[in-house]
């Protein structure tokens, strides 16, 4: 399994602290280019920062995946990839029911042309095929010809990121992976402040010193980067609009203009 082992934490899954930087041992056997490995999550599952010892594509087929990658949050939903090159220390978050898919790629055999942290386009075709290759046995020459066709089908996502950064001071933790999990989550700073037994003049602070963000700026941009995954799988304006909080259409498509710099209805022009 390329992901450390995991354990239960307050209903959910995580690692121990023991398990955070320790190298990942060679999960992909020679002679062959990857290996995939499925996940169904049934409580929310956590990943401390970690990092392997092969180039990593992380993708869905159902829900969303929140991944952490310099301080940056990557939205990671059906029909894309997030490609990590080996070495690349990353952390990440998924919701309960979620069907997600890291794919393992030997350096020495394949190196693509990025090399960089980015969002990988995910055919229909490749998608299948990656599941088919996991769930099949065949002669390695026919395996070997069919992992061929997977990355020959990889190309880098023409849309850019969507940067939102991430804070790092462990007081905010709680915060941090609560509206990660659940951007709908409306509680105030001051609401906030309580339950992190800290000052609201602490909380600001620390996203001002951290982020040069507000805290209801660093939300607004978790919510337009969950919107812009879910968007991204046909999710209706409506849906997506209440999944991150919004009570009205209107006002989650205003919030999103201004954010973005398009519309929702663009967004979703662009996946039809």
């Amino acid at each position: 399994m390329p992901i450390p082992a995991l354990r239960e934490i307050d209903g959910g899954l995580h690692l121990s602290d023991s398990d955070r930087h320790t190298p990942m041992a060679r999960a992909v056997p020679a002679p062959f280019q990857l290996t995939t490995y499925i996940v169904e999550t049934d409580h929310i599952t956590q990943w401390p920062q970690h990092a392997h010892a092969e180039h990593e594509l992380i993708w869905s087929d159902r829900g969303v995946v929140n991944m952490i990658i310099d301080n940056q949050l990557w939205t990671v939903t059906p029909g894309v990839g997030l490609w990590i090159p080996r070495g690349v220390l990353h952390e990440g978050q998924a919701n309960p029911h979620v069907a997600f898919r890291a794919t393992l790629f030997t350096p020495e055999l394949w190196t693509p042309t990025w090399n960089e942290p980015c969002i990988v386009t995910l055919s229909e075709a490749a998608r299948v095929l990656l599941i088919h290759l996991a769930h099949t046995g065949m002669p390695a020459e026919q395996r070997l010809r069919a992992q061929q066709v997977c990355v020959d089908l990889l190309t880098p996502a023409s849309a850019p990121h969507f940067d939102v950064p991430i804070p790092r001071d462990p007081r905010l933790r709680q915060l941090v992976d609560k509206v990660l999990s659940d951007p709908a989550d409306d509680r105030s700073l001051d609401q906030w402040a309580h339950v992190l037994n800290l000052s609201r003049r602490t909380v600001t602070r620390i996203f001002a010193a951290e982020l040069a963000l507000s805290f209801a700026q660093w939300r607004t941009l978790v919510r337009m980067s969950t919107a812009l995954g879910m968007l991204g799988t046909g999710m209706s304006v409506n849906a997506v609009s209440r999944r991150v909080g919004y009570g009205t259409s209107s006002s989650f498509i205003a919030a999103f203009r201004k954010t973005v710099g398009y519309t929702p209805g663009n967004a979703l022009a662009a996946v039809n």
